[in-house]
């Protein structure tokens, strides 16, 4: 294993080890969980006193992106001067931290058990922690929605994307898209306090999700053929994408939608699928079943880019 190895192309032993770490072990302590130094380096660069806080948020997006880039780079620097075993290890981990498929799956699971025990207002508090809207006033099938909805979207940003940079640039990349995407969800919203301060980070988090978001529509309608309705998945995505006023979001959600043959809404805002009947929580279950299938092939194809081959 050379340094090209790593940081030009996906390295299968990394990538199939940092996937079982994912898949076999919980989230690594804070104190040496590379997101969370990342959340730490943002909350201290937000104390910076920035007269305009704009360019402020210009700053945070650079600042943020060159240290992870670099941090990779040192990653795959060190790992060169290690033993292979310990290489391979080290590398993984790192990896590993800029996706999330167990914890992504593992709380969609968590919120469905709640549902079905009835136990709504646990539900609702955890469900705080998948979406930004009010969960205190919904109802079964809105929180179901809810969760779908968010299992389809974060299948994009917590998978999709930090694998696809992983393949374009190595652990670098994922580790400097990972970055953008922390500071999104840290200050990217349009609220007083981050309107403008979170302004450059989201509009570049929304470019760097672009093209993943529209492949999304592929993974998905791939895994369909294994439980859902491929034609349904292509017509509803086509359709509805645009609903969102995200301009990727809606095609996950979209394809979800149709895929699944259920209707998600947002109240207030969108209906995507409108003419199929809102979820019951058996379709958690089934959300997370057409994710787990997408991620896999998305595993196997980035192990045959590496390894073109082997068929």
């Amino acid at each position: 294993m050379n340094i090209p190895d790593i940081f030009f192309s996906p390295c299968t032993e990394v990538l199939l080890l940092a996937i079982i770490l994912d898949i076999i072990f919980q989230e690594p302590p804070g104190a040496i969980h590379p997101v969370v130094w990342m959340g730490k380096g943002i909350r201290y660069l937000q104390k910076l006193p920035f007269s305009n806080k704009k360019i402020h948020g210009i700053f945070l997006v650079v600042v943020m992106i060159f240290v992870s880039f670099i941090v990779g780079i040192i990653v795959v620097i060190t790992a060169e001067m290690l033993p292979e075993t310990i290489s391979l290890i080290f590398v993984a981990f790192f990896l590993k931290s800029t996706f999330s498929f167990r914890m992504l799956l593992g709380t969609g699971w968590n919120i469905m058990k709640l549902i079905n025990s009835k136990k709504s207002l646990k539900a609702q508090g955890e469900l705080k922690a998948l979406v930004s809207r009010d969960t205190s006033k919904m109802d079964r099938p809105h929180m179901v929605s809810a969760v779908i909805e968010s299992i389809s979207e974060n299948f994009v940003d917590s998978i999709l994307s930090p694998l696809l940079y992983y393949l374009i640039l190595g652990v670098p990349g994922a580790l400097a898209y990972k970055s953008v995407n922390t500071l999104d969800s840290m200050v990217g919203y349009k609220n007083q306090e981050f309107i403008e301060l979170g302004w450059a980070s989201a509009k570049l988090d929304d470019v760097l999700n672009w093209i993943p978001a529209r492949f999304s529509l592929f993974f998905i309608t791939t895994a369909s053929f294994f439980g859902g309705s491929p034609k349904k998945t292509i017509v509803v995505c086509m359709r509805d994408r645009s609903l969102t006023s995200s301009p990727n979001s809606g095609w996950p959600i979209a394809a979800t939608s149709g895929a699944l043959g259920i209707q998600l809404e947002k109240q207030g805002e969108y209906k995507i699928g409108r003419e199929f009947k809102l979820p019951e929580s058996k379709d958690i279950e089934n959300a997370i079943t057409l994710t787990a299938i997408a991620s896999i092939i998305i595993f196997l194809i980035l192990v045959i880019i590496d390894n073109p081959f082997m068929m």
